[in-house]
């Protein structure tokens, strides 16, 4: 870093979360003192101002999130009192005044901590979601969008049936920034069963999609990447065991017509192909070759033929099995399953890349014109980065750029860590600043 400049926040007992507006501008920051302080950036002195310190809530203040300029100034704050707190700057009233920031009507509709916030990407709607460790995520929307007076809860997501308590760990929710999926999504993990799971909007509200990993301790945050061009997502997870775990995440089949040959993995012995893949291989590759609409190429299904007639024979019990939503013999019942078939861990995963395979669904797609790709090629997800901090402490937060190439992480060891993938595909930490030493530049 090139230089240091301290903030006198001036809290009176730990900060727990510190976040800037979209500008980069302004600055909140709250603690255990249950206070939230807001800072503007003074680009003639080069100092952070005091805009206004609050005393916002009952408990410890655990999470801040900004909304979108474009709603206004609308700060949300949740809290170890169990309630999620809108507040809207009133520009008419002086600064330091106490009276600078107003308090809308609390959201008090959870039964244990709200211990993660997160504002909805602006080009959907002013809408938040909360995420409760009772095991629930709250949507809220404002009734009035321009007077913002009046949230009411208008979708949830019951993470764990039945309910959760404090003591079974804290919930994290994070959105999918990306403005060119076709639905809304969100990325939801901790609390009892200890894992992580993408939901989608349907027309029936938020319904699960996949699930991305489970683990041995609770999962503390999570963060979805901007996808800034890329097919995929990246999807970052921080947990009490001192891992950080990074997920490539694929959430529509339409994108496999373009990048089936390079991006679609499949979990071994639940080959997501429809269960005629038998007859359908064995039409392309004693007729359909020569035609263009049919096939990749001659050459592909000449020289394949052999392998993918047997193995078209083996899978199609497990084929079926996905079709169905069966997760390949997994009970529906058992807490944490996924009908989406999510990735494990790179050891267990069970995934494979080979040529065949994306032969196989690269000719499959070309034959059907993208026909039937909802049953064919489900969302998926692969662990792609597993990394660990020395010593090994809790990591508390995770957060990605604004491009989705960099990611910080803040964990017990009072140490903040920045991470960027090589171009051999590996993750590495290339910086850590430290609190109360000097950073070091690795």
């Amino acid at each position: 870093m090139d230089q240091d400049l301290s903030i006198p926040v001036n809290h009176d007992d730990f900060i727990h979360d510190l976040v800037y507006n979209f500008y980069g501008t302004r600055l909140a920051t709250c603690g255990s003192d249950r206070c939230i302080k807001i800072w503007d950036w003074n680009k003639q002195t080069g100092m952070w101002i005091l805009n206004e310190s609050i005393q916002a809530h009952d408990s410890s203040v655990v999470r801040l999130s900004w909304a979108h300029p474009e709603f206004g100034q609308v700060l949300a704050s949740c809290s170890l009192d169990r309630t999620v707190r809108i507040w809207v700057e009133q520009e008419s009233s002086m600064t330091n005044s106490g009276s600078r920031w107003r308090a809308l009507t609390p959201l008090a509709d959870s039964t244990a901590a709200v211990h993660s916030i997160a504002f909805a990407p602006e080009y959907t709607s002013l809408s938040i979601a909360a995420a409760s460790s009772d095991g629930r995520v709250r949507l809220y929307s404002p009734t009035d969008p321009v007077r913002l007076s009046n949230w009411t809860v208008n979708h949830h997501i019951e993470f764990v049936p039945g309910g959760a308590t404090d003591s079974d760990g804290p919930l994290a929710v994070s959105w999918c920034k990306s403005r060119f999926s076709s639905q809304r999504m969100l990325a939801v993990g901790g609390s009892k069963y200890n894992c992580v799971k993408v939901f989608q909007l349907a027309s029936s509200g938020f319904v699960e999609v996949v699930q991305l990993d489970k683990y041995d301790s609770h999962v503390l945050d999570v963060d979805w990447a901007p996808t800034m061009g890329r097919s995929y997502h990246l999807i970052a997870t921080a947990c009490a065991d001192g891992h950080i775990r990074i997920y490539k995440f694929w959430s529509d089949p339409a994108l496999a017509k373009t990048h089936l040959a390079d991006s679609i993995f499949v979990r071994e012995g639940a080959d997501p192909d429809d269960s005629d893949a038998s007859a359908d291989n064995g039409a392309a590759e004693s007729g359909d070759d020569g035609d263009s609409e049919d096939s990749i190429s001659a050459d592909d299904s000449d020289s394949n033929s052999d392998d993918l007639d047997s193995d078209s024979d083996s899978e199609s019990d497990d084929e079926s099995d996905v079709e169905s939503g069966g997760g390949g013999g997994r009970d529906e019942s058992e807490p944490g399953h996924s009908s989406g078939g999510g990735a494990g861990s790179l050891s267990t995963n069970g995934l494979y890349t080979n040529d065949q395979s994306r032969r196989k669904h690269a000719r499959k797609w070309k034959r059907q014109g993208g026909r039937g790709v909802g049953k064919s090629l489900a969302p998926r997800s692969e662990l792609v980065a597993d990394l660990t901090v020395q010593p090994s402490v809790p990591i508390r937060r995770v957060r990605w750029n604004s491009t989705g190439t960099l990611l910080v992480s803040g964990s017990d060891d009072g140490v903040v860590r920045i991470w960027r993938m090589t171009v051999n595909g590996t993750w590495r930490e290339i910086t850590a600043i430290a609190a109360e030493k000097s950073a070091g530049e690795l």
